[in-house]
C-alpha cells in the first residue's frame, strides 16, 4: 500500500501524519499548553521567587481607624497633625463602621497571600503592638497545613496598645531571614524609636536584608518607611 510509505516517511521527519479514514483526511488534534502564572505579592509589593520572609506587622489600638492611601507628612503636616488625624479617624472607623479599618485590610490582604505563596517559602508571621505575637519561634515551611495554621492566627489577630517596631524588627532579625516587609501606621514609640530603628536596620543591610515597606493610614511614618526601602532595594507602598 502507498499509506504505509508515507506515514514512515513523515515518522522520520519528525511530522505528526494526518489521519485517513475512508478518503477523508481528518487533522490531527492540536495540543495547547497553558503558561499558568500565579500573582504573589502583598499590597502590590512582588513576593514572586522569595524563598524566605518574615511579615512584621503593626497591631497597635491605632490600626482600628481607616486607612487613607497616603501620609499625612507627605502633604505637609507635622507628624503630631499627622497622630491626631490618625487618632479621628479610628474614633470615625469606631463609631459608624463604614469603611474597613487598617487592621482589617492587613489582616486580609496578608491571608490572601499566604493563600497564594507556594509551598516550600520559609516564613515566619510577626504582629506587634506593645507586645509581639508571633506565629511560630522561628521560619516555618509554608505547606497546606502551615498555610492552614497561620491563616487561623491571623485572623484571630486585634488591634491592642503602643507601637513596638523596634522589638518586632530584632525578632526578625534574628531569624536570619533575606526579606522582612513591615507593615505600619504609625512612629515605634515602644522598646526604641525611629533613629534606634534605622541604625539596626542597616546593620542587617549590611549582610544583605532587604526590607519593603507598608505605610497605613495618615499617621505613617513616611520617612522612615521609605528611607527602609529605599536603602535596602525593597518598595515602598502607601495604603
Amino acid at each position: 500500500m502507498r499509506l504505509l510509505p508515507a506515514i514512515a516517511l513523515a515518522l522520520a521527519t519528525g511530522c505528526q501524519p494526518q489521519l485517513f479514514a475512508r478518503g477523508v483526511i481528518v487533522a490531527p488534534t492540536p495540543v495547547i499548553k497553558a503558561d499558568v502564572q500565579v500573582d504573589v505579592g502583598f499590597f502590590g509589593v512582588p513576593l514572586a521567587g522569595a524563598q524566605d520572609v518574615v511579615f512584621v506587622l503593626d497591631r497597635s489600638g491605632s490600626m482600628s481607624g481607616v486607612a487613607t492611601g497616603f501620609a499625612g507628612q507627605d502633604v505637609g503636616m507635622s507628624s503630631t497633625g499627622a497622630a491626631v488625624a490618625g487618632l479621628a479617624g479610628e474614633v470615625v472607623n469606631m463609631s459608624t463602621h463604614s469603611l474597613p479599618s487598617k487592621m482589617a485590610a492587613a489582616k486580609q490582604e496578608l491571608m490572601r497571600t499566604l493563600s497564594r505563596m507556594p509551598d516550600g517559602t520559609r516564613f515566619m508571621i510577626i504582629f506587634f503592638d506593645d507586645k509581639l505575637a508571633a506565629f511560630s519561634p522561628q521560619m516555618t515551611v509554608l505547606d497546606a497545613q502551615s498555610r492552614a495554621a497561620a491563616i487561623s492566627f491571623v485572623r484571630g489577630i486585634e488591634p491592642g496598645g503602643s507601637t513596638a517596631a523596634v522589638p518586632a524588627l530584632e525578632l526578625a532579625y534574628a531569624q536570619g531571614a533575606a526579606r522582612v516587609v513591615l507593615l505600619s501606621d504609625g512612629l515605634p514609640n515602644t522598646g526604641g524609636g525611629a533613629d534606634q530603628l534605622i541604625t539596626e536596620a542597616r546593620m542587617q543591610m549590611q549582610r544583605g536584608v532587604r526590607f519593603d515597606t507598608v505605610g497605613i493610614g495618615i499617621d505613617q511614618d513616611s520617612p522612615l518607611l521609605n528611607t527602609l526601602a529605599a536603602e535596602s532595594g525593597g518598595i515602598a507602598v502607601k495604603r
